[in-house]
């Protein structure tokens, strides 16, 4: 399952240290000093409740640290290179004492630290960092199971019939999010909506929607498209299905050839051995052509056939109307 979770900026105008150099000269080409820099601190996502009743476990969260270490940055969820901003160097899970989740669960959130390089061209970006214009960040990422808080089932297998939001004997039903599978990027974006961060869960990548019609939609609109593990696997097999099933049609128009043209033609051994070796590196439409070739006959007696056809089962139905009561 793809998901986009929300986040926020909780520092604005990071101090740079030695240890913070060290983790980002290892994603760059050159090493950078401090004043050639500028971080921050940001909310990626976190184990409360969302306004979709969605809620990423802890262990889940710690997954999706290791995964979105290194993830770029960019704006609006558009996979441009112009649309790069930042760059994540530092990652991880971390608790705020005291504090709580809707489910009164000690609080959890994602924290990652981010980089950029002091250039003309994004100071305007780092001004609206500092003054709050832009604070806000959705993430993209895909979790194998969609857990049912009530039954336990997988949502993304069968839907249980239990609605998030309702309460069943006294327990909410929600949907846990469980075993991160891939993270995309991560996104400033302009409309805050999570409770706890502020931010906006947007509509990722819908279930209906499959890996197919994403490519189809990125074509049609030649925008970039993120394919998930999963995703690439249904792909795969789709892909696979398809190579087999024209593969046997194209066999069958061989042997139909083969047949055809040995019953006529009368080859020897040897020239039915050269002839089905021809027909190896042809495709189904050239075998067509082929066969009309060497066979015009057999292409007119079907076409014939074809034409009679409907007049025989015209006559078949007005014989059966005579037992019709």
């Amino acid at each position: 399952m793809n998901c986009s979770k929300s986040g926020n900026l909780i520092c604005k105008g990071l101090y740079i240290g030695e240890e913070d150099l060290q983790k980002i000269n290892t994603l760059t080409r050159r090493e950078f000093s401090a004043e050639e820099l500028y971080c921050f601190r940001v909310l990626l996502c976190d184990n409360d409740i969302d306004r979709d009743m969605e809620q990423f476990d802890v262990q889940t969260l710690t997954q999706l640290s290791n995964l979105f270490l290194g993830k770029t940055g960019i704006c609006d969820h558009e996979p441009k290179s112009q649309n790069q901003m930042a760059r994540i160097y530092d990652v991880s899970v971390e608790n705020f004492p005291g504090k709580v989740n809707a489910l009164g669960e000690p609080y959890y959130a994602l924290i990652a630290k981010a980089y950029m390089v002091r250039t003309e061209a994004n100071r305007d970006q780092i001004l609206e960092i500092e003054a709050g214009i832009k604070k806000e960040v959705s993430v993209g990422c895909s979790v194998r199971e969609s857990i049912c808080s009530v039954c336990g089932k997988n949502r993304n297998v069968l839907e249980c019939g239990h609605v998030p939001g309702q309460v069943y004997d006294g327990k909410l039903c929600y949907t846990i999010l469980h075993d991160a599978q891939d993270a995309y990027e991560w996104s400033f974006v302009a409309v805050p909506a999570q409770r706890q961060a502020g931010i906006i869960k947007q509509a990722g990548c819908s279930r209906e929607k499959n890996g197919v019609q994403k490519l189809w939609e990125a074509a049609r609109t030649q925008n970039g498209v993120w394919i998930d593990r999963e995703e690439t696997s249904q792909l795969k097999e789709l892909i696979q299905n398809l190579l087999e099933d024209c593969e046997q049609v194209r066999k069958a128009a061989r042997r139909e050839l083969m047949q055809e043209v040995v019953s006529r033609k009368g080859f020897d051994e040897r020239t039915n051995q050269e002839f089905g070796q021809m027909l190896d590196h042809l495709s189904v439409g050239q075998m067509k052509m082929l066969k009309e070739i060497l066979c015009p006959q057999q292409i007119l007696e079907d076409a014939q056939f074809s034409q009679a056809e409907p007049a025989s089962e015209q006559h078949d139905e007005m014989s059966n109307r005579q037992f019709m009561i």
